[in-house]
């Protein structure tokens, strides 16, 4: 039985040690990349981690607390192994805003093994605070009022170019989407106007001719109305010959009879005691003038519907 006690004692005595000798060898390091520091610059770390390969190591997260650090950014690297080593390494971007002297930091990684983890604590580093006040006059002056200084307004050109570029991408998905209907009403508009314009200063001709009985304003009707269809044509009737013009419109009954009556009228300085003819000639010509209006507007019409 003594002897029993002491196979169990030895057991329990180098259970311990054949527990730490299947351990993963590892060694963690960890130092900053600069011996000193300025007041709220960031300054880098570097956590390094050197073991076998089969070992699971994890470095602190945002969660860990560096102070007297704040935490700006990590970078990861991925592992290298070389030689039966894997490097595992890790750089913090840090910043502090203490006043201390001598700042220092010690960081630790995890070690998961066999369900349990341990932990592996680096060496500290320190470094030093660069202070560019290195001392206030006691009591601290306080100045109780200041004179505000003009300041010149300057222009911001990087919020209107943007505000330009965003415009204009605007406009121009809008253009794309309702780029054809829009340039389909706007010339419908420009042509109704035409056409409202064209048909009162006609009638203010016709107008006067009655009342006056004269050439010039039968005249002025003719060149009006030539005027007119060259726009609505997109043709230059107005330098057109009466048979020009005839020709042009199919030898309708309509324009060349009216025209022959003017033309007699103009040219042959005759105007008869009763100048309903001529009038009724006019009103001829002021009805196909909108008898083409509205055919040239069904047609802009018919076009874009099709499309």
């Amino acid at each position: 039985m003594t002897k029993n006690k002491h196979y169990i004692f030895l057991l329990l005595f180098l259970l311990p040690l054949i527990s730490q000798a299947q351990l993963p060898r590892i060694n963690v390091e960890g130092f900053f990349l600069r011996d000193s520091v300025e007041l709220g610059k960031t300054l880098k770390y570097i956590l390094l981690s050197k073991h076998d390969p089969q070992a699971e190591v994890v470095f602190p997260d945002s969660t860990f607390t560096f102070t007297p650090f704040e935490l700006v950014r990590k970078e990861f690297y991925p592992t290298r192994t070389v030689n039966g080593r894997s490097t595992d390494s890790t750089v913090y971007v840090l910043r502090t805003f203490q006043l201390q002297p001598v700042q220092r930091l010690q960081l630790q990684a995890r070690l998961f093994f066999q369900g349990d983890t341990l932990l592996l604590t680096a060496p500290a580093d320190s470094v030093f605070l660069i202070q560019h006040v290195k001392s206030l006059p006691e009591p601290l002056p306080l100045r109780s009022a200041t004179q505000l200084l003009p300041v010149a307004e300057e222009f911001n050109y990087l919020y209107w170019g943007l505000g330009l570029v965003a415009a204009g991408v605007l406009f121009g998905g809008i253009w794309g989407l309702f780029g054809k209907s829009i340039r389909t009403r706007y010339r419908l508009y420009v042509l109704q106007k035409d056409q409202s314009q064209f048909q009162y200063r006609f009638q203010t001709a016709t107008d006067r001719f009655k009342r006056l009985k004269t050439l010039e304003p039968l005249e002025r009707a003719i060149t009006l109305w030539k005027n007119y269809l060259t726009k609505l044509e997109d043709e230059e009737i107005s330098s057109f010959t009466t048979k020009e013009i005839t020709t042009f419109y199919a030898d309708d009954e309509r324009v060349a009879n009216t025209l022959k009556v003017c033309d007699r009228a103009i040219y042959g300085n005759i105007i008869s005691d009763d100048e309903s003819e001529v009038v009724n000639a006019l009103s001829q010509l002021a009805a196909f003038a909108a008898y083409r209006y509205v055919t040239i507007r069904d047609s802009i019409r018919n076009v874009a519907n099709t499309r």
